[in-house]
């Protein structure tokens, strides 16, 4: 028996050990893969060829035109994103004394034990017990999860209450049940597959001190980052698509999307546009999917400010396998269609007093960019038959776009993980960059894709 407890740190340690190494090998590995394909397009001319057949004549001369207004769109995008960026400054995190009530709203469905995690994670929580309580609805799970949420409420009755829906009506109508009914005066939503920062409630309620704030989102990171080589990719993006485009987009007080992981919401506002939303119609279907997107749209058009709070932290489950990666990132696209016609037929009206040129800047920008990547892919396809080499150059300029984006992460996460997110771009370009034109097309499929 003492022997076994001896071994069994140095066991660990030298797993630990192990793991470190495979780790950093694979991550040496990627980065001379990388260098090598642009030493590749260097030494072998690929960039001059291109340049050389793509003016030939006159007409691919004339079709290069998109590929220079992309590169001047890029240029104009990179920049002003990254000034506002290092503009942007959280919100103080709130004294004790000075905290609002809060909700916590948990939806779950088929989460097992992990919904245990998330409620006890809410329970922890450095907020005063008496000014917090915790919602958790079932939504008709299939599985354990039941047991679970009626474990955690029976540990913690006087903070934890649960709703049990004897049949699947999806997330909306989970949440709009925890929020009908919840007490506080900041509602804050948190995805059942996630667990917070002990001090993330105390900070995501912080922006709400200023009236002008509907909405605000937390810093989401990946919970299960070392499970594979896809959940190391994500974790990077998950800390550009926060820490890079929400915070650039918060410094004019207009996030577009308040993340379902975790968000807090002034209940006035709820109150006024729950039913609304929960009804929500488009193109003639009842919407289910995107539900944080139009809560967000919702707040927005009802003349608040949306704001991202880097200081309230929270872990959560992402895809492990590309087939649910797809899936989620059809989900998300179709929902960014939806809810962009949605802000394009009110942002130019007076929805609030101030800030409202920025956001149609951005807006428009950002949009604009997606075609343009399907054009260069498909531009650049046509020239690989004639020559290639060419393919050299293509992938040599996905490395070096993607690098602009690693050196903010590098700022942020000062760490070696930025290799995984080199490897990211080819994913998407090869792999699921047709989930795009997918979304397009099955708009009007209002089915949640995991259930």
């Amino acid at each position: 028996m003492n022997h076994r407890l001896t071994t069994e740190p140095t066991v660990k340690k030298l797993e630990l050990v192990k793991e470190g190494s495979y780790e950093n090998l694979l991550k040496l590995s990627i980065f001379m893969f990388i260098s090598l394909i642009i030493l590749l397009a260097v030494v072998t001319g690929s960039f001059q060829k291109a340049d050389y057949w793509y003016h030939l004549r006159y007409v691919p001369r004339y079709f290069t035109l998109p590929l220079f207004l992309y590169a001047c769109m890029v240029a104009i995008h990179l920049p002003y994103r990254a000034f506002l960026c290092f503009r942007y400054r959280s919100f103080p995190i709130k004294e004790k004394k000075r905290l609002p009530r809060v909700t916590v709203v948990i939806p779950a469905y088929n989460e097992g034990e992990m919904v245990e995690k998330s409620i006890l994670s809410a329970v922890a929580a450095d907020y005063p017990k008496e000014l917090k309580e915790i919602i958790c609805i079932d939504d008709a799970s299939k599985d354990d999860t039941w047991y679970y949420i009626d474990r955690a409420r029976k540990r913690y009755p006087d903070l934890v209450k649960t709703i049990r829906f004897k049949e699947n009506k999806g997330k909306r109508e989970a949440l709009a049940a925890g929020m009908r009914i919840a007490k506080g005066d900041i509602i804050v939503t948190m995805d059942s597959d996630s667990v917070m920062e002990k001090d993330a409630l105390r900070a995501i309620v912080a922006p709400f001190d200023d009236p002008r704030v509907g909405a605000a989102t937390a810093k989401v990171k990946v919970y299960n980052k070392t499970e594979n080589l896809l959940t190391r990719m994500l974790a990077v993006r998950y800390t550009l698509a926060f820490e890079f485009f929400r915070a650039s987009r918060s410094a004019f007080r207009t996030v577009f999307c308040c993340s379902g992981v975790l968000s807090a919401y002034r209940k006035t506002v709820i109150d006024k546009i729950l039913e609304p939303w929960v009804n929500q119609i488009f193109l003639n279907q009842r919407c289910t999917y995107g539900d944080d997107r139009s809560l967000t749209n919702f707040v927005l058009r009802s003349g608040y400010d949306t704001v991202y709070q880097k200081t309230a932290v929270v872990y959560t489950t992402v895809p492990n396998n590309l087939k649910k990666l797809a899936k989620m990132l059809t989900r998300w696209h179709k929902s960014f269609i939806r809810e962009s016609i949605i802000f394009a037929t009110f942002m130019f009206k007076r929805y609030r007093p101030r800030n409202r040129i920025l956001p149609i800047f951005d807006f428009v920008l950002s949009v604009t960019l997606i075609p343009f990547q399907f054009y260069i892919l498909f531009y650049s396809m046509r020239y690989f038959f004639i020559d290639p080499v060419l393919i050299l150059r293509f992938l040599a300029m996905i490395s070096i776009m993607g690098s602009i984006y690693i050196l903010l992460y590098i700022k942020f996460e000062k760490n070696t993980d930025f290799v995984f997110g080199m490897l990211y771009p080819y994913l998407h370009v090869f792999v699921l960059i047709w989930t795009v034109p997918y979304a397009i097309i099955t708009l009007r499929d209002t089915s949640w894709l995991t259930r």
